[in-house]
């Protein structure tokens, strides 16, 4: 028998009562714990409680004590007579608890369920949506974002405060953050996926989200690309040798000083946004390249965001990018030097100012409900997607048919190619024009 039952020598000073322990060996692993009972010794023969009608100073009746006595000698039995392995403490703390949970028709215990809360299950959904659907590393960062907003918003949220008024709570406050109005959506959109899953769940009955959007104001950001005559230029463009005081003009007109910085990283920059211009791939799948997947003149890539296997033929202009880097080696045998992407994004800023791309650029948006229009250079808003939109930017202004296009890209309809398509347009007509005017000369 794995269970020996007895009293606590120490007597209560207030009930005279003493705690009933049991000492639970299994295996050879010996544990002794109190089960939450104690009793007047004078009630106690030694195995268990006596008389039937007896009740300690808690009001317990007998039989409840002896139930629970009984509970613990067949679970530990039991459980001995299947284990194969050596148990730990932890493991015979926690099948005491296990056996003192256990309902009988005789002994019904109501188990109270710990209610579970909004930010738990927030990072259940994270975990079980990021692992289905194989989120990236800045998938996460942005539901990381949208808890830290929820839980500033309010600490104490429950899935039964967004009906309509909370919702709209919510939005007010993201908007009086400052946060443009596609970032708000974004939020709100969170929202609404995790509520959706909760519902699936059973974890909240309210749905309002089902039946409720706010009117957001969002507008469409400008295509930020180079000129073919710009990306050309910044191919060849020769750097500056670290410390080197070079004179820039603003998109105002004036002069000013910058100082060269880090022209190793300047220069891998160049190389790998170049060669993302010239092959139509993301950073994501450019960090990602290996020497082994080019052959023959065609890459073959499965992209990182949708996992589609690719061949995308090489140019002249990509080749001659992996030949400068074929006798290096760089680890996994990447083909090309990668820096991280925000460090890329910092360097390729730097590098697009030191080439002179400072003509202004007027973006329009809503932030905090207000309608604003804000004008930076055009190296400001350059990052690295902007290699994978010249690339498609050009190939259509050239006249390459947009389902060609998107064999090399990867997109899958027409929608997300619209923006380019219009841009591609544009190019076109003032081409055109230019056509016109140089013939009437």
């Amino acid at each position: 028998m794995p269970v020996t039952v007895y009293l606590e020598n120490r007597e209560s000073k207030r009930t005279k009562e003493k705690a009933i322990r049991v000492q639970l060996s299994v295996k050879g692993v010996t544990l002794q714990s109190t089960i939450g009972h104690s009793i007047n010794p004078d009630n106690w023969d030694g195995n268990k409680v006596k008389p039937k009608s007896y009740k300690n100073a808690k009001e317990v009746p007998a039989e409840r004590i002896n139930a629970d006595l009984q509970k613990i000698k067949s679970h530990f039995t039991e459980w001995e007579m299947d284990l194969k392995e050596k148990p730990t403490k932890e493991d015979i703390k926690k099948h005491l608890k296990k056996a003192l949970e256990m309902k009988t028709e005789e002994n019904p215990i109501p188990v109270k369920v710990k209610r579970v809360g909004f930010f738990t299950r927030l990072d259940e959904f994270t975990k079980e949506e990021g692992a289905a659907n194989g989120w990236a590393y800045a998938t996460h960062q942005c539901w990381k974002t949208f808890k830290n907003h929820v839980e500033k918003f309010n600490p104490k949220v429950t899935f039964e405060f967004f009906n309509e008024s909370g919702i709209n709570k919510f939005v007010i406050y993201l908007r009086n953050l400052g946060l443009e109005e596609k970032s708000v959506t974004k939020q709100f959109n969170n929202l609404r996926w995790f509520m959706y899953w909760a519902l699936r769940k059973n974890y909240t009955k309210e749905d309002t989200i089902k039946r409720y959007r706010p009117k957001f104001k969002v507008l469409e950001k400008p295509v930020i690309f180079l000129t073919k005559e710009q990306l050309l230029h910044l191919y060849n463009f020769e750097i500056p040798k670290n410390g080197t005081k070079v004179t820039l003009t603003d998109m105002n007109g004036n002069e000013y000083e910058k100082v060269v910085e880090d022209a190793g990283g300047l220069a891998k920059t160049r190389d790998c946004f170049c060669f993302c211009a010239f092959t139509s791939l993301r950073y994501s799948d450019m960090a990602n390249l290996k020497r082994t997947d080019i052959k023959d003149g065609v890459m073959y890539i499965t992209t990182m965001k949708t996992y589609d296997r690719l061949p995308i033929e090489l140019n002249s202009f990509a080749k001659q990018i992996l030949k400068k880097y074929e006798k290096q080696t760089f680890p996994d045998n990447l083909a090309l030097p990668v820096l991280p992407n925000q460090l890329m994004n910092r360097y390729l800023k730097h590098l697009c100012e030191l080439a002179g791309f400072n003509e202004p650029v007027t973006r329009t948006c809503y932030r905090g409900g207000e309608r604003v229009e804000e004008t930076f250079p055009k190296y400001e808003m350059i990052g690295t997607h902007a290699g994978r939109r010249t690339f498609i930017c050009f190939a259509l202004s050239s006249g390459i048919p947009p389902q060609v296009v998107m064999k090399w890209t990867g997109h899958s309809d027409y929608q997300s190619m619209k923006p380019y398509i219009a841009i591609a347009e544009k190019t076109k007509a003032d081409a055109m024009k230019l056509f016109d005017t140089e013939m009437k000369k």
